[in-house]
């Protein structure tokens, strides 16, 4: 079937794997937390594939919480909001995924990079993503973005444009804004120690508090 290609690369856990994952609970080498937690990647894992069957109700995809999560299949489409917080063993998201509404990655704290070119429809909330470095090429955001507490974010890509709001509160390790910053809304600098200079093309049609 067609949508079996969308996860062929993808190695989803079996009903195997977690029945032997419950035998050993049952004589105290798997804690319950461990197998509460496989249990939602289990169940994560079996929502994406309903939702790819067309099986779920409703256009958004909801996996949050799911600390096991660390990836997403190869051709996912979601055709409105996907929310990834707290999926903290999550460190990438695959090249051509598409999203039609808006994407959370909130608390994705092994978060390390996001796809080249990805655009989203809606908001884009990156808070707390400390392992996330920088920002890829092309990135178009239509609604917020917000890069709360990313302490370790160290640079925007050149020409970023931000339809909404953009947040850069507690970017500690951010030293300069990029040339053609474009936001359309407002601009938050609260506590961002190394940067100094604004850029003289920043183009920003709210506020900017800093």
């Amino acid at each position: 079937m067609k949508y079996i290609k969308l996860y062929e690369s993808w190695n989803p856990i079996t009903a195997d794997t977690f029945a032997e994952a419950q035998g050993l609970h049952e004589i105290g080498v798997v804690s319950d937390k461990e197998l509460a937690d496989l249990k939602k990647l289990r169940d994560a894992e079996q929502r994406i594939i309903n939702y790819i069957k067309g099986w779920c109700e409703g256009e958004s995809l909801n996996l949050g919480g799911c600390a096991l999560l660390t990836s997403l299949p190869n051709g996912l489409v979601v055709r409105e909001s996907l929310n990834l917080e707290y999926c903290t063993g999550l460190k990438s998201l695959p090249d051509d995924l598409v999203v039609g509404g808006s994407l959370q990655l909130y608390a994705c704290t092994s978060l390390e990079s996001l796809p080249a070119g990805l655009k989203i429809s809606g908001s884009l909330d990156l808070s707390k993503c400390f392992s996330l470095e920088s920002l890829p090429a092309g990135l178009n955001v239509a609604g917020n973005l917000s890069l709360y507490g990313c302490a370790g974010l160290k640079s925007l890509p050149a020409g970023l444009k931000v339809n909404g709001s953009l947040s850069l509160y507690g970017c500690r390790s951010l030293k300069s804004l990029p040339a053609g910053l474009t936001v359309g809304g407002e601009l938050v600098l609260y506590n961002c120690t190394s940067l100094a200079e604004l850029p003289q093309d920043l183009n920003v049609a709210g506020k900017i508090y800093r």
